[in-house]
């Protein structure tokens, strides 16, 4: 059985899509549906070569939501075919990352500068500049816009021809676990190795749990509420780390003076303790053994 959708008027793409499976649904249907919209969200946003900061943010997302989607329809999806989707959404992401981070780091600066109490006229060239840098991300990155909707479109086509009839609860239980299984160990590496980049890998692994735990929401006790809030606030901490560590590589690479001393000075303080309190409340969540931890699912 094979499903086809089609994009929605201007007025029904802006708003939220349903991430969530319900129980009525088939488990590779219903994925199949979750997928294709969060890629027509995803589509509507950049309408227009749309470059500022909340569309790019919000498309980013939503190809988020989609790649964890399939990493749950694995099982039903042939090599190839699964394979070429990732490719395709990794390079859409990477088209939009550098727009995200160079408007990210105008922001994180703001919230450095006054949760250290530094005097913003002294840090109005540092912060200046950096707004110089988006302002020019988003006039040379809007070619890319172009190249991101026609990718995913040609997702949407692809995502719209899967097969929907080989996926079953105990097959999405198992890829739950995985994903579990995967940021558990991770992050186990994480606490014996001060490693800056396997910390963003188990960041991303972080946010694809709590991405599936979104899509299964009804199949979880109490809606799973709690876990969610819980990964949220791990995820924040992770997010703010990656943020300040972002900045402070640009910052790195910037004007040397006395000002930008100081506030790498800051960052490099506040970095190890967002890291630390992640991992530490990552650690208390990740307790239970993977088997465990999807033994309350209902599918």
């Amino acid at each position: 059985m094979k499903t086809s959708r089609k994009i929605k008027s201007d007025t029904e793409r802006l708003k939220k899509p349903r991430l969530h499976l319900r129980r009525s649904e088939a488990p590779a249907e219903g994925l199949q549906s979750i997928a294709l919209l969060q890629l027509q969200s995803a589509i509507a946003e950049l309408k227009g070569n749309n470059v500022s900061p909340e569309p790019v943010h919000n498309a980013r997302t939503y190809i988020k939501k989609t790649r964890a989607i399939i990493q749950l329809a694995a099982p039903a999806l042939p090599k190839e075919h699964r394979e070429k989707l990732y490719s395709d959404l990794r390079e859409a992401s990477g088209r939009l990352s550098p727009l995200r981070d160079s408007e990210v780091q105008v922001e994180t600066l703001d919230l450095i500068l006054e949760s250290n109490g530094f005097d913003p006229k002294e840090c109005s060239g540092i912060r200046a500049g950096l707004a110089d840098i988006a302002k020019q991300r988003r006039i040379n990155d809007a070619r890319h816009i172009p190249k991101v909707i026609a990718t995913l479109k040609k997702t949407l086509a692809a995502v719209s021809e899967w097969p929907s009839d080989s996926l079953d609860g105990k097959d999405l239980i198992r890829r739950v676990r995985r994903v579990y299984r995967r940021g558990r160990t991770t992050l186990e590496l994480c606490s014996l190795n001060d490693d800056p980049e396997l910390f963003h890998t188990w960041r991303k692994l972080l946010k694809q749990l709590w991405y599936s735990l979104r899509v299964t929401v009804k199949f979880w006790p109490d809606d799973s509420i709690r876990l969610i809030e819980e990964l949220e606030l791990i995820g924040e901490s992770a997010g703010k780390e990656r943020d300040l560590a972002l900045l402070a590589e640009t910052l790195k690479h910037g004007p040397k003076n006395q000002t930008s001393a100081r506030i790498l000075q800051a960052i490099g303080e506040k970095i190890p303790k967002l890291r630390k309190k992640a991992i530490d409340d990552g650690l208390r969540f990740y307790e239970p053994k993977p088997k465990a931890f999807t033994a309350v699912m209902n599918l």
